[in-house]
């Protein structure tokens, strides 16, 4: 008796789960930028300063490779690579 409540929690559990995500996954607008777009990076150090006037971003910066799992290679706009790898949840695109 226990275990075939217990089996039912566990599918309804799952089955909320997936509608959920579903839902979710519905209004996510991924971000792909290609090589060679201007991009703006979230600052580390975003939100901790004391002036709410400081911007959250840095750059632009342009794309130099584009990694797997939305993860992307920057550089300066003079051609000087930055060592550090972006996710996509982390860049926005630069309109000039």
């Amino acid at each position: 008796m226990i275990c075939e409540l217990r089996d039912k929690a566990r599918v309804w559990e799952e089955a909320s789960t997936r509608r959920v995500e579903r839902n979710y996954n519905s209004k996510v607008v991924p971000k792909n930028f290609h090589v060679g777009d201007l991009v703006l990076r979230m600052r580390s150090e975003a939100r901790q300063g004391e002036d709410k006037f400081n911007t959250d971003c840095k750059g632009p910066f342009r794309v130099r490779k584009v990694a797997e799992n939305e993860a992307y290679r920057l550089e300066h706009l003079s051609g000087k690579a930055i060592p550090k790898t972006w996710n996509a949840s982390h860049l926005k695109f630069y309109f000039s």
